[in-house]
């Protein structure tokens, strides 16, 4: 990732890096490691990755044509039409192919002792179908790991080198690469005790939370709220949006104010849900926590200066949901040179 990182910026004449494409390339490339065993280290330019991933992030939207105009893919008709609409079901198509190829490919190399995120997947019984699962639904549990496991990851380690590249922030970014520049090792047992560390990561889930719409949850026994009674049952939903901008919670709560998590605060931790919480938390959630680690390491043992690139516009970063949120602009231009 930092050798992509230098290897853009020497290429540019103004030193400008688009780091939420290579963000969401490194978390890509990750979770087709994790979880099928793919490889991409040997691919060209990362040309193979980049495509693959472009044709999932461009299909995202077909999600919701699917609700509304289920027919549109049943019957194929997505695939004839012109404009946006057919643009998107193609690049879903090609995603979908391309996965069937990444799991038969998995099939083919794995092996029972193997840990991968498909493994109990592809030989398990599935408790709730009581059978193991087809070919299909390998290829939907497949294409769901590399959707929820990659630009998840990446928008907050978009938003943590977009926040710490801020000229007022620019004290922030030096003290967390002196905190890791401090330590010796690469080892992410050692990194996870890193308090400034941690408290840059958690300011970021804090304020650029990857999930910002509502995540709904059943009730499984009546609920009070002041003078009311939500009976069992009820679908219920807050978004972290709301409750990460609690002022009584989080003084300033528009501020990127790291130094708030270096006091020990009960109330905080309780109000921080990036992965959600209860028994449909974030199962991937140790995974992103370390590559977080790593890559924000790498990045700043690098002594590369990271600064807002003079041709962005406002604009361009605030908050788009797509599920998980992205930069407005679909890109994060970022000025890198050596320190």
């Amino acid at each position: 990732m930092v050798q992509r990182f230098i290897t853009e910026a020497s290429a540019s004449a103004t030193n400008t890096v688009d780091v939420y494409k290579l963000c969401g390339l490194f978390s890509f490339e990750v979770i087709c490691q994790a979880a099928l065993a793919k490889d991409f280290s040997q691919d060209t330019n990362s040309q193979a990755a980049m495509k693959l991933l472009e044709a999932m992030e461009g299909s995202a939207i077909t999600l919701l044509f699917d609700n509304v105009f289920p027919w549109l893919k049943s019957y194929g008709l997505g695939l004839r039409l012109p404009g946006f609409i057919g643009d998107v079901y193609r690049k879903f198509d090609c995603w979908e192919q391309q996965s069937r190829l990444l799991v038969d490919h998995f099939l083919e190399k794995s092996t029972p002792n193997d840990q991968y995120l498909l493994s109990p997947l592809a030989t398990g019984v599935d408790t709730f179908l009581g059978r193991r699962l087809n070919h299909d639904e390998l290829v939907e549990e497949a294409m769901g790991y590399m959707f929820a496991g990659s630009g998840t990851t990446s928008s907050t380690l978009t938003y943590l080198l977009y926040a710490v590249s801020l000229p007022e922030n620019a004290h922030i970014q030096e003290r967390l690469r002196q905190e890791l520049k401090s330590f010796s090792t690469h080892d992410t047992a050692v990194l996870r005790q890193l308090p400034y560390l941690n408290a840059v990561i958690k300011e970021t889930m804090r304020l650029f939370p990857t999930i910002v719409s509502t995540i709904p949850r059943v009730l499984l026994e009546p609920l009070k709220i002041d003078t009311y009674i939500l009976p069992r049952g009820t679908v219920i939903g807050m978004q972290n949006w709301v409750h990460h901008r609690d002022s009584t919670v989080f003084p300033q709560p528009e501020r990127f104010i790291p130094d708030r998590w270096l006091q020990k605060s009960e109330a905080m931790e309780g109000a921080l849900t990036p992965f959600s919480l209860g028994q449909r938390n974030c199962i991937g959630q140790n995974l992103a926590w370390e590559e977080l680690y790593i890559a924000i390491d790498e990045i700043m043992r690098a002594d590369l200066q990271l600064c807002i690139g003079r041709e962005m516009q406002t604009w361009e970063t605030e908050i788009e949901d797509r599920f998980n949120i992205a930069p407005r602009g679909h890109r994060l231009m970022l000025e890198i040179v050596k320190v």
